[in-house]
């Protein structure tokens, strides 16, 4: 009976870590977010949107260049303070928790981006490895502001490089069509 709770254990802990396959190069669509620095999981979205792992000092100079105005913390901890000076960002933290994240919470992040949009700011928006929550939070960003099929945002989120964790099955499931339309009249329809 232990060896079996060992077993069990160990398998839900490798699983946590295997992140979904992603797309080769040449199957990947020219659209997708384009990288800025791998290794910090930092890529160009959009014209404004950005999506990166925690920022470390080290982005900072990477930040500045890409003129990024806002920055969005999907994190519970909020190491921004401590790490990007207040000065030069606006820091908006909205604690997601991964195993938990709702409908509400895009529409928080959702709201942060209108309104870095309104006022013509660029938006960088992260968790701890970039993967995960910040994947949820750009898909549907893909799906409000830039119209594309659930399906493409989906396969962005989970094939796109970015370290999706299928553990967590219950992101995929924010993105109903109900959930979306909700979202949609949330923010006045911003299509």
């Amino acid at each position: 009976m232990k060896r079996l709770a060992l077993t069990l254990m160990l398998s839900a802990s490798l699983t946590g870590c295997m992140t979904s396959a992603v797309w080769p190069d040449q199957q990947r669509p020219e659209h997708w977010g384009t990288a800025i620095k791998g290794n910090a999981n930092f890529y160009q979205i959009s014209p404004f949107v950005y999506r990166s792992e925690q920022p470390h000092s080290d982005l900072l100079p990477l930040l500045k260049a890409q003129n990024i105005q806002v920055v969005i913390n999907l994190r519970s901890r909020n190491a921004d303070e401590s790490i990007l000076p207040a000065q030069n960002f606006q820091l908006v933290h909205i604690p997601i928790q991964t195993w938990a994240i709702s409908k509400e919470d895009l529409l928080q992040v959702m709201r942060s981006i209108q309104h870095a949009q309104q006022n013509h700011q660029k938006v960088l928006i992260h968790c701890y490895h970039g993967s995960d929550r910040t994947g949820a939070s750009i898909a549907m960003y893909r799906i409000i502001y830039e119209h594309w099929l659930v399906e493409d945002a989906l396969n962005e989120m989970k094939h796109g490089g970015y370290g999706f964790h299928p553990i967590w099955s219950n992101i995929e499931k924010l993105f109903s069509p109900e959930n979306i339309k909700w979202i949609r009249q949330q923010l006045g329809d911003p299509s």
